[in-house]
């Protein structure tokens, strides 16, 4: 697999879990998706959990 691919595969994966399409732990998503994004995310699903309450 070349480079290129990788790079594409990685950025579809990071847009799936971007917008909650795959549900993956907050440490995983990390790794997947770097730690910026990871924060957004992980901030995302708190105002989530707090909707629900």
């Amino acid at each position: 697999m070349d480079k290129a691919e990788i790079i594409r595969k990685r950025y579809e994966y990071r847009k799936l879990i971007m917008e909650g399409k795959i549900k993956l732990p907050v440490a995983s998503a990390a790794r997947l998706i770097g730690p910026d994004c990871a924060f957004h995310l992980y901030s995302n699903y708190i105002k989530g959990d707090k909707k629900n309450n």
